[in-house]
C-alpha cells in the first residue's frame, strides 16, 4: 500500500511539473518534433532511393505517407516554442523533405492522371478518358515551366522513359475493346398466362439474359405487349398471379422481389427478400385470404412472405442444415409446405404454431428434389424429381394418399372438380373426388409442361394454358372444342449471362453461356465470334495440342472440343464420384495430364482431385481429398515440380463460416496418388483460396476471400493486402493471372486490378464492380467478361 502511495505521488509530481514549469513543457514539444523529424527523414530517404532508382511507382506506393508525415512534422513545429527553435527544425527536416516532394510532384500526378484515364477507358467511359487526355498535356507544360524556374535536380532517364511508355499506352486507341454479347438466346425460365382488365390474353415470360427481362406478349396475335427488364437480375424462377391483375416475380442472383402490374404495365421492385447469404428465390404462392405472397430460398433455406403495406416477414431457415428450398404451397389453415434439400424432403409448417414437420415417405427420400408444389381444395400435390411421378396428400391430416406418373412441374388450377398435368406426350385430368384419371389430350404435347394456367375467355369458354419446356413453346386446349394446338411465342433474344472464359494456343477466347450451356468462340485473328452449339455450363478449361478441354456441369464431366470439326466428346464423369462441379481445369505443361479440381453435387460432402491423361483416357480419382472441402483452384509451379491448390468450405451442407477455415494444398505433380500437403497459412476463416498462380521466381500468388497474398516457398506468406473489404456468396469469384509485362492482374468480388510484383503497387483498373473473370490468350492480350460482354485489354 505504501509503494502505491509513492508511485501516486511521484505521478501526480511528474503531471504538476509538467504544467507548471514552462521550460519542461518547451523541452517536451521539442523532443516530439524531433521524434517526428527522425521518421521524416527515414521516409525522405527512401524516397530519394527511390527517385534515383528511378521506379517512380514505388516513389508512389511511398508518396502519401511522406506526405503526411510532412504536415505532421509541421504541426508538430508549430507546437514548439521560439521562432529560433522552429526555424532550426524546419531547416534540418522540412525543407529538405519540401524539395523531395516538389522533386517529383509532378511526375505523381502525370502518373495518377495516366492511371484515372486508363480506368475510364476500361469502364468504357472513352469521353472521359479522352478529356483527360488534354488535361494530361497541360500538366506536361505546366510541369516543364514550373521545373525550369525552380531548378529541381534532374530525374533519373527511367523515370521519363516509364511515363513515355505508360502514356503511349493509354492513348493505344485499342488499349481496351468491348467486344460485345458473345451469346443471345431466348430462355424462358418460366411462364405464366393471364387476361388485362380489357380482356386481352397475354403470356408473360421471365427471359434469362443480363439483366433478366419480363415479356408480355398477346398469347393470339404474338405481339409484344410490354418489355421491362429486372435490374440486378440474371432471371426469374417464379411468378405467381396476385389480386387485381399483378404477378409477383422471384428472381437471382440476388433473391429480388418484383411485381408487375399488368394492366398499367408497370414494374415495382419489392427489395431483397431476406438476408445476404441468400441469392435466389426459387418459388412464390399467393394467399387470396391473407393478401400475401409467400416465398422459398437459397442459400440458406428460407421462407419467407410479403404483404402489401407491411413489407416482408424472414420466417428463417426452414430446417437446419438444409440450404435449399425450392417450392412451396400456402394452404388455408395456416400450413405452409416447402419441398427442401438436400437430401429432399417435404415439411408441413405450422405458421400459427411454428411447429414443423417432415411428411414425405421415406420411400421418396431418394430423389433430388421437390420441383413443385400445389394445394388444391384439401389436396397437395407434390412433383418430385427427378422421377417421373406426383404424389397427393391430405391437406388437413398431412397424410400421404398416393402417387401417379406426371411429367409435368406439378397441376393446374381446379376447373370444374377436376385439375390437368401433363405426362410424356399427353394431357390428363385428375378428378379431386373420385381420384379417376383421363387423357384429354392424347401424344401431342411436344415437350414437358412446366406451367399451367386456366383463362376465361367469355364466349368462347375456358382454355387451359400452359408453357412447354424453356424455349418459346406453349400450348393451348379450349374445352368446348377439344382443340389442342402448339406453338412459338415471338419473345425478344437477350444477352446470355457469361459463366466461364477461356483461352486455347491459338488466339481463340471461349465462352460459355450460364445455365443454358451454349459455347461461343471469338477469333482474335478475324475479331469475330461464332457460337458453337451447347456444351453445358463450363466451370474450367485448359488447351493441350490444339483441343480444348471443358470442365462441364453437371456430373463433373471432361468434353474434349476439336475446334476444327466442332466435335465435342465427353471423355470423363465423376458422377459416381458424388462430384457436379469441375471448377479447377489446367493443364500439366509439356504433358497430356489434366488436373482437375471439383466441387461435389448437392447433399454430399467432398470435392475430387482428378488427373486425367487425355492421351490414353487413364485417370486417377482422389475423391474427398480435403475432407468437406471443394477443389476450386489449381496452379502448377515449374520451380517445385508441384501442384498448388485452394479449396473451399462450401464442400458440404450446413457449413458454419466462422468455425471452419479452407486449405491451400500441394501434391507432387508426377504422383497423383500422393497424400495432400497442407500449406501453413497465417489468415483464419478464409472461406475460399479462389486463385491462385505462379511466378517465374518460383513465388505463388494467390486470393485468399478478399486478401492477395504472396508465398514463397522457403519464408511462407511475404507479402498480404486486402484488395476488397470482404466477398460474397457461396462459390469462389476470383481469378489471378501473371501478364506478360510481368504485373499481377486480377479480380475479386467484381474489382479488377493489377499489382507490381516487386514494389507491390497496387492499381484499381476499373471502377464497376463488375469483374467476373480476367484470362489471357498465348500472346498476352487479356480478356475479362462482366457476366454480358467480353473486353479485350491489350497491355
Amino acid at each position: 500500500m505504501r509503494g502505491m502511495k509513492v508511485a501516486l505521488a511521484s505521478t501526480l509530481l511528474v503531471s504538476v511539473l509538467s504544467f507548471t514549469n514552462p521550460a519542461l513543457a518547451a523541452n517536451t514539444s521539442y523532443r516530439d518534433a524531433e521524434n517526428v523529424g527522425k521518421q521524416l527523414v527515414q521516409q525522405n530517404q527512401l524516397v530519394v532511393d527511390s527517385i534515383n532508382t528511378g521506379d517512380l511507382e514505388k516513389v508512389d506506393v511511398l508518396y502519401n505517407e511522406f506526405t503526411n508525415t510532412i504536415g505532421k512534422m509541421e504541426r508538430a513545429i508549430g507546437k514548439v516554442s521560439g521562432s529560433s527553435n522552429r526555424s532550426k527544425l524546419l531547416t534540418k527536416y522540412v525543407n529538405p523533405s519540401k524539395i523531395t516532394k516538389e522533386r517529383v510532384i509532378y511526375e505523381i500526378s502525370q502518373l495518377r492522371l495516366l492511371e484515372s484515364i486508363e480506368r475510364s477507358f476500361l469502364d468504357g467511359s472513352s469521353s472521359k478518358g479522352n478529356s483527360d487526355l488534354k488535361k494530361l498535356d497541360r500538366l506536361k507544360k505546366r510541369a516543364v515551366d514550373i521545373k525550369k524556374a525552380g531548378g529541381y535536380a534532374q530525374l533519373p532517364a527511367r523515370v521519363s522513359t516509364y511515363l513515355t511508355n505508360t502514356e503511349n499506352r493509354v492513348r493505344n486507341g485499342n488499349l481496351v475493346t468491348n467486344l460485345g454479347p458473345q451469346l443471345t438466346n431466348i430462355n424462358v425460365s418460366t411462364a405464366t398466362f393471364g387476361t388485362t382488365s380489357n380482356g386481352e390474353p397475354v403470356m408473360l415470360s421471365l427471359l434469362q439474359g443480363l439483366p433478366g427481362t419480363l415479356a408480355v406478349t398477346n398469347l393470339y396475335t404474338k405481339e409484344l405487349v410490354d418489355v421491362e427488364a429486372l435490374p440486378d437480375t440474371t432471371t426469374g424462377w417464379s411468378i405467381e398471379q396476385g389480386a387485381s391483375g399483378s404477378y409477383y416475380i422471384g428472381t437471382t442472383p440476388n433473391e429480388l422481389l418484383y411485381k408487375y402490374d399488368v394492366n398499367s404495365k408497370k414494374l415495382t421492385k419489392l427489395g431483397k427478400a431476406t438476408t445476404k447469404n441468400n441469392t435466389v428465390i426459387w418459388d412464390l404462392d399467393y394467399s387470396s385470404s391473407t393478401k400475401a405472397v409467400y416465398g422459398v430460398t437459397s442459400n440458406e433455406g428460407k421462407a419467407f412472405k410479403y404483404e402489401e403495406g407491411n413489407g416482408f416477414y424472414d420466417y428463417g431457415t426452414i430446417v437446419s442444415g438444409k440450404k435449399d428450398a425450392k417450392s412451396v404451397a400456402y394452404a388455408s389453415n395456416n400450413i405452409l409446405f416447402a419441398g427442401i434439400g438436400s437430401p429432399v424432403d417435404l415439411i408441413a409448417f405450422d405458421l400459427n404454431s411454428k411447429k414443423k414437420q417432415s411428411i414425405l415417405p421415406s420411400q421418396y427420400k431418394g430423389e433430388k428434389s421437390i420441383q413443385s408444389l400445389d394445394v388444391v381444395d384439401n389436396l397437395l400435390f407434390v412433383k418430385v424429381n427427378p422421377t417421373a411421378k406426383i404424389l397427393y396428400f391430405d391437406v388437413s391430416s398431412k397424410k400421404y394418399l398416393g402417387e401417379f406418373p406426371a411429367s409435368s412441374f406439378g397441376v393446374s388450377e381446379k376447373h370444374g372438380n377436376v385439375v390437368y398435368y401433363g405426362y410424356e406426350n399427353s394431357i390428363y385430368s385428375f378428378n379431386l373426388s373420385t381420384k379417376e384419371r383421363k387423357e384429354i389430350v392424347k401424344g401431342k404435347v411436344p415437350s414437358t409442361i412446366t406451367s399451367f394456367s386456366l383463362l376465361n375467355e367469355g364466349s368462347n369458354g375456358y382454355t387451359l394454358v400452359g408453357k412447354l419446356g424453356n424455349n418459346e413453346r406453349y400450348f393451348t386446349y379450349n374445352f368446348d372444342r377439344e382443340a389442342f394446338h402448339h406453338d412459338l411465342m415471338t419473345l425478344p433474344a437477350q444477352p446470355i449471362e457469361l459463366h466461364h472464359i477461356g483461352a486455347d494456343n491459338s488466339g481463340n477466347i471461349y465462352s460459355s453461356g450460364f445455365l443454358n450451356g451454349s459455347l461461343a468462340v471469338y477469333s482474335s485473328s478475324t475479331n469475330e465470334t461464332e457460337t458453337k452449339g451447347t456444351t453445358g455450363q463450363v466451370e474450367g478449361s485448359a488447351p493441350i495440342s490444339g483441343k480444348m478441354y471443358l470442365g462441364v456441369y453437371p456430373q463433373a464431366k471432361i468434353i474434349e472440343y476439336q475446334p476444327q470439326t466442332n466435335q465435342k466428346t465427353e471423355i470423363l464423369n465423376l458422377k459416381n464420384y458424388g462430384q457436379d462441379r469441375p471448377t479447377a481445369v489446367i493443364n500439366i505443361p509439356g504433358t497430356n495430364k489434366l488436373y482437375i479440381g471439383t466441387t461435389p453435387r448437392s447433399g454430399n460432402a467432398g470435392g475430387a482431385l482428378a488427373v486425367l491423361d487425355v492421351g490414353n483416357n487413364k485417370v486417377t480419382v482422389k475423391n474427398k481429398l480435403i475432407p468437406n472441402q471443394s477443389i476450386v483452384s489449381l496452379a502448377y509451379s515449374k520451380n517445385q515440380g508441384k501442384v498448388y491448390g485452394g479449396t473451399s468450405i462450401f464442400g458440404q451442407p450446413n457449413v458454419d463460416p466462422a468455425k471452419t477455415n479452407a486449405v491451400l494444398f500441394t501434391v507432387p505433380a508426377n504422383n497423383p496418388n500422393a497424400a495432400p500437403v497442407q500449406v501453413k497459412m497465417p489468415f483464419k476463416n478464409i472461406r475460399f483460396y479462389s486463385a491462385i498462380t505462379v511466378a517465374n521466381n518460383g513465388v505463388v500468388w494467390g486470393l485468399a476471400d478478399e486478401i492477395l497474398y504472396a508465398y514463397d516457398p522457403s519464408k511462407g506468406v511475404i507479402f498480404s493486402r486486402k484488395i476488397v473489404n470482404d466477398v460474397s456468396g457461396h462459390a469462389p469469384n476470383g481469378s489471378l493471372i501473371i501478364g506478360k509485362d510481368g504485373y499481377l492482374y486480377g479480380a475479386v468480388e467484381g474489382t479488377m486490378f493489377k499489382v507490381n510484383p516487386n514494389n507491390k503497387k497496387l492499381v484499381i483498373l476499373r471502377n464497376k464492380k463488375d469483374v467476373k473473370q480476367v484470362i489471357q490468350d498465348s500472346s498476352g492480350t487479356i480478356y475479362f467478361h462482366d457476366g454480358a460482354r467480353l473486353w479485350k485489354y491489350s497491355i
